[in-house]
C-alpha cells in the first residue's frame, strides 16, 4: 500500500521559484543573483550564506530576507527562517511569497492560530491571491477540530484524539511509535530529542485537513497525521503506516526539507516493519517504464494510485541498495551533509562512493 507525499512543500518552492526572476531583475547584485540560482539549484546552504552576506550589505532590501528565510526553510532551521520572513515583511508588509511560507513555517511548528493570523494579513495586501483564503477556510476548520481534544503521551509522543472512544486506539498508537521509536533509531544510531505529536482524525477529517491524494495512508508536516477508520481492527497496518511515518520525521531531524522525495520515501518504506522491504514487486508506471530517480526527487502528491506503487517500490529498492553498498552510517552521515547545505550529488558521491548518475543505472538495471 502506498503513503503520502505532501504537496504543499513542493508548491511552495515552486512559487517561490516562479518569483525568482522578478526579483533577480530588481536585485542587481551580483551576489544576490548568484544566492537565487543556488536557490533554483537546490543549493541551500550557499544561499543561505550568499544571502545572509548579501542582506547585511543591503539590509532594506526585503527579498534577500526572504531568500534567506527560504533557504533556511528547506534546511530545517525553522527559527532562522521565521526570523528573516518576519524582516522581510517588516520591511514589505504585502511581500506575499514571504507571507506565504512563514505561514507554513508556523503551522508546522505547530502555531496554528499565528499561521492563520499572517495569512490573513497577507490576504489584505493580496485579494487577489486565492491561496491565502483557501488556507485560512481549511487551517480555520482544523484549529476548531483541534479545541478540546483529547491527549495520550509517551515518552516522545503526544497523541491526540478526539473523544473517550478513540483512548484506547490513542494509546495503542503510543506504544506502536515508541516502539517504532527505539527499534529505527536503533537501526540508524538516531533518536529525535522534540516530542512529536500524531493527530488522529476521521477518514473524512484527514482528506479535509490534509489536502492528500485518495492513496494515501498518513502525512507528515512536522506532526503525524492518521485517519483511523477501522485501525484497531488492522493493528498491523496501523503500525507499518505510524512507523512510516516517524521514519519522516526522523529524516527532517537530520537534513531538514532537502531531501530527494524518493531517499526519505525509501527509507520509511525499507523501516515500516521489522524486515527490509526488499520482496515487494516493482511495477511499470503507467506510462509503461519505470521512472529514474531524478524524476522521483519531487512530491509524489500528484501521481496516480498505480504510479505511487511504482515510485515507492522503486524507492524502497533504491534504499536497499545503499544500506548494501555503505550500510546505514553512510546514509545516516549523507542526510547529515545534506542537512547541513552540501548538494546531494556531492553528498552522495562522498558517502556512498559512487556517482548520483551510475547509481541510478545500477538500479534501473535490478
Amino acid at each position: 500500500m502506498t503513503r503520502v507525499a505532501v504537496a504543499v512543500l513542493g508548491f511552495i518552492f515552486a512559487f517561490n521559484c516562479v518569483a525568482v526572476a522578478q526579483v533577480r531583475r530588481s536585485t542587481p547584485d551580483t551576489s544576490a543573483a548568484q544566492a537565487w540560482t543556488a536557490v533554483q539549484e537546490r543549493r541551500f546552504g550557499d544561499a543561505l550564506d550568499v544571502f545572509v552576506v548579501a542582506s547585511g550589505a543591503d539590509p532594506a532590501n526585503p527579498s534577500l530576507a526572504a531568500g534567506a528565510g527560504l533557504a533556511a526553510f528547506m534546511l530545517g532551521r525553522d527559527d532562522e527562517a521565521r526570523t528573516w520572513l518576519e524582516r522581510a515583511l517588516k520591511l514589505a508588509p504585502g511581500y506575499a511569497d514571504a507571507s506565504l511560507l512563514l505561514g507554513e513555517v508556523l503551522y508546522r511548528g505547530g502555531r496554528l492560530q499565528d499561521a492563520i493570523a499572517v495569512y490573513e494579513g497577507a490576504r489584505k495586501h493580496n485579494p487577489d491571491t486565492m491561496l491565502f483564503g483557501e488556507k485560512i477556510d481549511q487551517w480555520s476548520r482544523e484549529a476548531e477540530r483541534q479545541q478540546g481534544l483529547y491527549e495520550s503521551r509517551g515518552t516522545h509522543f503526544s497523541v491526540k484524539f478526539e473523544g473517550p472512544a478513540d483512548e484506547m486506539l490513542a494509546r495503542r498508537a503510543v506504544e506502536m511509535l515508541e516502539s517504532a521509536y527505539w527499534r529505527v533509531g536503533s537501526a540508524l544510531t538516531v533518536y529525535p530529542a522534540q516530542p512529536i505529536t500524531t493527530l488522529l482524525y476521521t477518514a473524512q477529517q484527514f482528506r479535509d485537513v490534509t489536502r492528500s491524494p485518495e492513496w494515501a495512508a498518513a502525512a507528515y508536516d512536522g506532526r503525524i497525521h492518521v485517519p483511523t477508520q477501522g485501525a484497531l481492527d488492522r493493528p498491523g497496518e496501523l503500525e507499518r503506516v505510524l512507523t512510516h511515518e516517524f521514519v519522516h520525521a526522523l529524516v527532517a531531524t537530520l537534513a531538514g526539507r532537502n531531501v530527494p522525495v524518493w531517499l526519505n520515501e525509501g527509507l520509511a518504506t525499507v523501516f515500516e516493519s521489522g524486515e527490509l522491504a526488499g520482496g515487494r514487486t516493482l511495477a511499470a508506471s503507467s506510462d509503461g517504464q519505470s521512472p529514474s530517480l531524478t524524476r522521483l526527487e519531487g512530491s509524489f502528491g500528484r501521481l496516480s494510485a498505480a504510479d505511487a506503487r511504482t515510485a515507492y517500490s522503486l524507492s524502497g529498492r533504491a534504499v536497499q541498495k545503499m544500506l548494501q553498498l555503505r550500510g546505514a552510517p553512510a546514509i545516516v552521515m549523507l542526510l547529515q551533509d545534506v542537512g547541513r547545505g552540501v548538494p546531494f550529488a556531492s553528498a552522495f558521491q562522498q558517502r556512498i562512493a559512487m556517482r548520483y548518475e551510475d547509481f541510478q543505472l545500477i538500479v534501473a538495471r535490478e
